[in-house]
């Protein structure tokens, strides 16, 4: 199956997610939740339509460059053009043509207001650059990016879940701040929805990975809440997403 043919015949759907409603409190007073997948699920595009048509989430924030805002305008359109995007970026799943395709069509049903851009950090690198930069420059760019957008409209932001790690982790002398942990230290109350993976596959980097079984996690969607503001999404299967 190509390219074209993934993203015609993707259709997404709303699934039931049991306990949903506990999150809508705290999404009323933030105006903003942070959500972390691991990329390369399907299960996700129909998570995040999920969210937006059950929470009225009117701005989605995505780990992804601007460069593709004009593949996704015609895949809206259903012209499908993909000229103007470099497929490589599938073979690395952050942005799947399924999510694509789900972003598209709550755009296209007016569902989404506004579709925001938050990694920008690999458009201005100095390609000439001795010194490369730190990954924690990017994850310092994607919490700025985050706390410039308004306050004006329900948002979801949509990270992996490397970027979402709501605790500082160190390994010897490498200290990881991600995106999320930046972004508390600003505003401490952002909910985050972390998904969680009863078993199954995903596609990530070129290789398809197998999940260890986890039969802590729900045989059904189901949000647990671990704080006042962070939750689990219990996930009772992961698909690998669909490989041209």
């Amino acid at each position: 199956m190509n390219n074209h043919k993934i993203i015609t015949t993707f259709l997404p759907k709303q699934i039931d997610i049991r306990n949903l409603d506990i999150v809508l409190p705290v999404l009323q007073k933030s105006n903003l939740i942070v959500h972390g997948e691991i990329h390369g699920i399907k299960e996700n595009a129909n998570i995040v339509y999920t969210l937006v048509k059950k929470t009225c989430i009117q701005r989605l924030a995505i780990e992804a460059s601007p460069t593709v805002l004009d593949f996704i305008n015609s895949v809206k359109t259903e012209v499908y053009d993909f000229s103007l995007v470099d497929e490589d970026l599938f073979d690395l799943s952050v942005l799947s043509l399924e999510m694509i395709k789900t972003i598209a069509i709550l755009l296209q049903q007016n569902q989404l207001k506004e579709l925001v851009f938050i990694d920008t950090f690999f458009d201005n690198l100095d390609e000439d650059a001795i010194i490369p930069p730190s990954p924690q420059e990017r994850e310092e760019q994607l919490a700025k990016n985050i706390l410039g957008i308004d306050d004006s409209l329900p948002t979801l932001c949509i990270m992996g879940q490397w970027h979402t790690q709501p605790k500082v982790v160190t390994d010897g002398e490498t200290r990881h701040e991600s995106a999320l942990y930046r972004l508390r230290k600003t505003k401490p109350n952002v909910p985050f929805i972390h998904n969680i993976y009863r078993q199954g596959e995903l596609f990530n980097d070129g290789k398809i990975i197998e999940l260890p079984d986890n039969p802590a996690v729900s045989s059904c969607y189901e949000i647990v809440q671990k704080t006042d503001i962070d939750f689990d999404l219990h996930v009772p299967e992961a698909t690998k997403i669909s490989l041209c």
